[in-house]
């Protein structure tokens, strides 16, 4: 809806570009706030949390330009172009998942309490940068029916179906996300019992967020890669292994050990 919002000079400032830069900014402000209460090291978390993003970013854009590949194959300069629109949050993910052992090490930073501090800024940062992909009009739905109260109608320009009444997709897993950065949040201000093995908020985390994401699979009309297994896009196969990978960190790290008497 807002390919190019403002322009300082010759420098055209998109929104879609804004809203990922602030989705970080609230990542990084969100994970700072809650390290500090969790006896983390403030210091050593922002250096952490600078190579995530890092690899989140470079991850998210070359899983996007592989699932994409016939856009960029003639015009290699654009994969430079993010700012137009195409990020893979799932690639982002696994990058992150990849290199974080790494840096895990380098700072002295737990896994599991480091990554459960990690899990509502993610959500937020997700929920925020998805309104980005409403302005530039990418990761659009399919068509919802005019008389849909919900549907989206894009003008030209966006890289959504101009004219067309489509379901708001970008809205509806945004919206999801805010609601679980927040349940997330105030689950790590309770110190519920069951949460109080490290990990097991990380691992809600990657459930949800998968399973929201594969929920609004099923409303999208854009493009997402061509089917792999069972009818289903990369995309969706990356959300459904991002909630068997949660899944399978809720088991692994077992249930919370019994309290020694008199300890």
């Amino acid at each position: 809806m807002f390919p190019v919002p403002f322009r300082l000079g010759p420098l055209s400032i998109s929104f879609y570009g804004f809203m990922v830069a602030a989705g970080v900014l609230a990542a990084l402000v969100l994970f700072s706030w809650t390290a500090a209460r969790r006896n983390l090291k403030a210091a050593r978390c922002r250096d952490f949390c600078f190579w995530m993003v890092l690899a989140g970013l470079l991850g998210s854009r070359i899983f996007y330009i592989l699932f994409h590949w016939p856009e960029f194959a003639g015009q290699p300069a654009a994969m430079l172009a993010y700012w137009r629109g195409g990020l893979m949050f799932q690639g982002g993910v696994l990058a992150a998942l990849v290199l974080s052992p790494i840096f895990l090490k380098r700072y002295a930073l737990p896994f599991g309490p480091t990554a459960d501090v990690m899990a509502p800024s993610l959500a937020l940062g997700q929920a925020v940068g998805r309104l980005g992909c409403l302005g530039a009009g990418c990761c659009y739905g399919g068509p919802a029916g005019p008389d849909n109260p919900l549907a989206l109608i894009f003008p030209p320009g966006s890289l959504a179906p101009a004219g067309l009444p489509l379901w708001p997709t970008q809205l509806m897993e945004s919206a999801g996300l805010f609601i679980l950065a927040l349940t997330l949040f105030l689950i790590i201000r309770s110190r519920l019992r069951f949460f109080s093995r490290p990990g097991r908020l990380a691992a809600l985390y990657l459930m949800s967020a998968g399973l929201l994401r594969l929920l609004v699979e099923f409303f999208r009309g854009d493009f997402r890669g061509a089917a792999i297994v069972a009818g289903l896009p990369p995309t969706s196969l990356t959300a459904l292994a991002a909630a068997v990978s949660g899944l399978i960190l809720l088991f692994w790290i077992g249930p919370a050990r019994p309290s020694r008497p008199g300890g």
